[in-house]
């Protein structure tokens, strides 16, 4: 087939908040398989993208009441986004956004609607409390060709609202990024957690590891900005490749009552898929939802804590044969099925286009990496080993 022109536009570089790491890393792995322009512009200054100076303090209050007002008293967003005109087409356009709000920031993209050639978007946090209150943004995702959002209860409250279709697609990771292999470094942390975590959970597995010595990472900082995206993800991987366990709950595990809706709606977030892409026992809650069920069906792919989270953790540590099998499941499973190329595989297929030929490479990779994960075949009680035969 003829080179395929794409124009990704993501949010990344104009917010340096942890979240926005999904964006790039998707972008990353695309721009290795698909010829793209990545247009992700910086912003107006905020606290958001800016050290926190006078003149930062100064305009993030004056964007902060400019949004208010515009959107109270007017109806009108206020971008964060700094205007970007295009210079030519392109065969396919992909805004991947976190936010609703943010869906309007794909105007700061001059001419993408006229200029792209097929238009689709990602919206990675669509709770469903809130649609009532962005008939705007409504408006704009209708005139996407096709719209992907994270969680699978938005679907139909979104179907009623937009008239472009609507279906459901998880996150993944740069698994090339996130496997231990082929060094299969040692496992010298024993617990890492990256962002929220169960409160009363949390609090017992701090004290489990200063009463018997173990190593448990996990953020004490809040509010950090990304001043290096490569570098964040590089750093996430490290830990996890060397980490027994990876800590992750269900978004709505906190039992936090979000003014976003996240108490209500049930989504797969990230960072599943990091964890066990990395090779750790995944431990904590899991997403009551369909996407979960289908993506995490392999026997231990989410360890639940319990009541007792030191029991729990000091089970697994007991059962060195249990650990490895789930290691190995864990990095197999992500090889093969939640790599950021899969997910642009189901993209394509909803949007009748075909792959690449750098894309049928990687994903040919993935797979040659799973089956040195997987056990030989067994018949009639001999493993077979590569180059032997029966």
């Amino acid at each position: 087939m003829a080179t395929r022109r794409c124009l990704f536009v993501s949010c990344h570089g104009a917010d340096l908040r942890p979240w926005n790491g999904v964006p790039f890393e998707f972008f990353s792995v695309l721009s290795q398989i698909e010829d793209i322009t990545l247009a992700a512009p910086p912003g107006r200054v905020s606290l958001n993208n800016s050290d926190p100076t006078d003149e930062t303090l100064y305009e993030e209050v004056k964007l902060r009441l400019q949004r208010r007002a515009r959107r109270k008293i007017a109806g009108a967003y206020t971008p964060l986004l700094r205007p970007l005109r295009l210079s030519q087409d392109y065969d396919l356009t992909v805004y991947v956004c976190q936010f609703l709000e943010e869906v309007q920031e794909i105007n700061q993209i001059e001419g993408w609607r006229a200029r792209s050639g097929i238009a689709v978007i990602f919206l990675l946090e669509s709770w469903t409390s809130t649609f009532d209150d962005h008939k705007a943004e409504m408006a704009v995702l209708s005139r996407f060709d096709h719209v992907f959002v994270l969680n699978g209860s938005a679907l139909e409250p979104m179907r009623r609202r937009v008239t472009a279709p609507v279906s459901q697609l998880s996150t993944a990771c740069d698994t090339l990024l996130a496997t231990p292999l082929p060094a299969l470094p040692e496992r010298s942390i024993d617990m890492v957690c990256f962002g929220r975590w169960h409160e009363d959970d949390h609090r017992d597995l701090v004290r489990y590891a200063l009463r018997d010595g173990l190593f448990y990472y996990y953020d004490v900082w809040v509010g950090l900005r990304a001043l290096d995206w490569m570098a964040v993800r590089r750093r996430n991987a490290d830990l996890i490749q060397r980490a027994q366990f990876y800590l992750v709950w269900a978004p709505n595990a906190w039992h936090q009552k979000w003014r976003d809706g996240t108490g209500q709606d049930h989504a797969l977030s990230t960072r599943y898929f990091e964890g066990a892409a990395g090779g750790a026992v995944l431990l904590g809650s899991r997403p009551h939802c369909a996407e979960f069920d289908a993506a995490f069906d392999w026997p231990d792919a989410l360890v639940p804590l319990g009541d007792d989270p030191a029991a729990a953790v000091q089970a697994l540590r007991a059962d060195p044969a249990r650990m490895e099998r789930i290691r190995r499941d864990n990095i197999a499973q992500s090889l093969r099925r939640h790599d950021w190329a899969h997910r642009w595989a189901e993209m394509l297929t909803v949007l009748g286009l075909p792959l690449t030929e750098a894309h049928r490479t990687r994903l040919a990779r993935l797979n040659l990496l799973a089956a040195q994960m997987e056990p030989a075949p067994v018949w009639g009680g001999l493993h077979l080993v590569k180059g032997e035969t029966a």
